[in-house]
């Protein structure tokens, strides 16, 4: 039976959490003019690498963070996602553990393994175990709000991780370029917001073209976090699979397996500002594929203003575009059953 997404009552019914609610408060921790969080690091002029380590939700976030300040820090970082750590990580790495509950077993793990190592450590979360450890520690803990789940603290995390870079030292101050993402934010969340009609609705009407197909992510290896994160929240949100690659490699070894390939929808992911050599490798692959296997590729980009904006405002997008694609299937975004008994087994 379809879903009018335009009926709220509807809407409301298959979101009694209100996931919506929880995505439209996304741009609100970029919109703070200060600081909420009055800790100083001593500064570690022999840090030589940095680790930002999570799972899940807080992983996006890393990965949000290293596409936007990667080419600010003075020295090599990584998004690591398990329990044991590289031979690099000693005591001359900066290790931020980031876990929205502060429970999330292969973090604590690699965190403690990482103050074994003697490494510089710095806490980001709600609280849990991850607070505790910090506090015995005595390392810093940069505690961010409670949310509906982690994958909607995402604003916090990223907020949370620059800022602790700033203290370190690591890099300069993110505070205008956060202001000015969050200008962009308040306009996508007018433009996406459930009370916008289908019709002037960008998520929406993406939304709709998405039903019944297994998508297909691409973006340039810079927008992988934006990638990664559609294809978390197609799982979370929408409870469906989808698979993601980055260019230019795919066009190396995943294009050659485009022929004739029924139901699957290839989606690109574009950065606002591309070179000219960029552009012809995306063109390239679109028009390779598409060819191939006789489909429409969906080109996906939204303009912004600074590095982070360009980041921040397609996963905005996105974020409510899994959400609408999720009422349509008539599931509740919000409960994640099978990540739960994961974690119980």
């Amino acid at each position: 039976m379809h879903v009018d997404l335009d009926d709220l009552k509807l809407l409301a019914k298959i979101d009694p959490s209100n996931m919506v609610g929880a995505v439209d408060r996304f741009p609100d921790v970029f919109l703070r003019s200060r600081d909420e969080w009055d800790i100083v690091l001593k500064t570690r002029s022999s840090i030589q690498s940095v680790v930002l380590m999570g799972m899940g939700g807080s992983a996006s976030a890393a990965d949000v963070v290293l596409d936007w300040l990667k080419a600010a820090l003075p020295v090599p970082a990584i998004v690591h996602r398990e329990p044991a750590l590289p031979a690099f990580v000693n005591e001359r790495t900066l290790f931020i553990a980031m876990s929205y509950s502060g429970q999330t077993s292969e973090t604590l793990a690699a965190f403690q393994e990482a103050k074994n190592r003697g490494s510089a450590l710095i806490g980001i979360g709600h609280g849990g175990s991850l607070a505790s450890f910090c506090n015995s520690y005595k390392t810093p803990f940069f505690q961010v709000e409670a949310s509906l789940a982690p994958r909607a603290a995402l604003g916090q995390l990223i907020v949370a991780a620059a800022i602790a870079l700033e203290r370190a030292n690591l890099v300069r101050s993110t505070k205008r370029e956060r202001s000015m993402a969050a200008q962009e934010l308040v306009r996508i969340r007018r433009r996406c917001r459930v009370e916008t009609p289908l019709a002037d609705n960008p998520a929406k009407s993406l939304a709709e073209k998405l039903v019944g197909h297994l998508l297909v992510i691409y973006s340039l290896q810079r927008m992988s976090s934006v990638a990664r994160r559609f294809k978390n929240q197609l799982a979370e949100n929408s409870k469906l699979l989808a698979k993601y690659d980055l260019l230019p490699e795919a066009g190396h070894n995943e294009v050659e397996g485009w022929h004739e390939r029924d139901n699957m929808l290839p989606m690109i992911i574009r950065d606002a500002r591309e070179t000219a050599f960029e552009r012809s490798i995306v063109h390239a692959f679109r028009s390779t594929i598409g060819s191939a296997s006789r489909s429409h590729p969906l080109d996906v980009r939204v303009a912004g203003r600074g590095r982070l904006s360009r980041l921040l405002s397609p996963i905005f997008l996105l974020d409510y575009v899994s959400l609408y694609l999720a009422m349509l299937r008539r599931i509740d975004p919000t409960p994640t059953d099978l990540i739960n008994e994961y974690k119980k087994r």
